[in-house]
């Protein structure tokens, strides 16, 4: 196969770790109803940061995605705690705050709002069972077969993992401004009776779906 078709396709599987209802998606909606469009993004950013770690890896030949079934139900365990939390943070923000109302519910972006909503975004990737498992099931192996693929059409793994890289990112970042630009588009309608229904549509969801990796960690 050529290059071109190679990435295509690499692509198109990555979107199927994009599509996949998660945390992720969780804190760009969050972080978008509460600071806008731009800042949405942000947790995409901490996003990416991990798995430029993670390809790196893969490019090196570290071996450190060969879960024993003891470690997956850690992770699983582990991280459907840590998504329980960040619904609970998002449904403290059950309600609109006067000001918030004034300013169209759109707070000022900080120095300490970019860095949390960054860090969000990389820590609920780490502990994501959902971004874990599909790197350990899907990632891993297509990745290692990518780089052989493409070092022949390239010339280095250099290339070839940063060709990968920017590929699989992409999809994650299209994801990303489809999500904030209808959040955005949501939030301006979403105050009814002063309550903010995003955050709490985000939370319930975020406790649900960590709720029920927990208990698939203990059974």
């Amino acid at each position: 196969m050529g290059v071109i078709e190679i990435l295509v396709i690499w692509f198109a599987l990555s979107f199927t770790g994009a599509l996949a209802p998660g945390p992720l998606s969780a804190a760009v909606i969050m972080q978008s109803s509460r600071h806008g469009k731009a800042h949405g993004m942000l947790p995409m950013v901490g996003h990416a940061i991990v798995e430029l770690g993670i390809v790196a890896a893969i490019i090196v030949g570290a071996q450190l995605f060969a879960f024993s079934a003891f470690t997956i139900d850690l992770m699983v365990g582990v991280g459907g705690i840590v998504i329980v939390l960040f619904g609970a943070l998002a449904m403290k923000d059950y309600r609109y705050k006067t000001t918030e109302l004034a300013d169209e519910q759109i707070e000022s972006s900080t120095v300490s709002s970019v860095v949390e909503a960054t860090t969000q975004g990389a820590a609920v990737s780490i502990l994501s069972p959902y971004f874990l498992l599909w790197w350990a099931a899907i990632g891993l192996s297509n990745v290692t077969l990518l780089i052989g693929e493409l070092q022949v059409g390239v010339g280095t793994v250099l290339i070839a993992g940063i060709l990968i890289y920017l590929t699989h990112i992409s999809t994650d970042f299209i994801f990303g401004v489809f999500l904030t630009v209808g959040t955005d588009a949501a939030s301006k309608r979403a105050d009814y009776g002063s309550i903010n229904w995003v955050n709490i549509v985000i939370g319930l969801f975020q406790i649900v779906l960590g709720g029920y990796f927990v208990l698939l960690a203990l059974t």
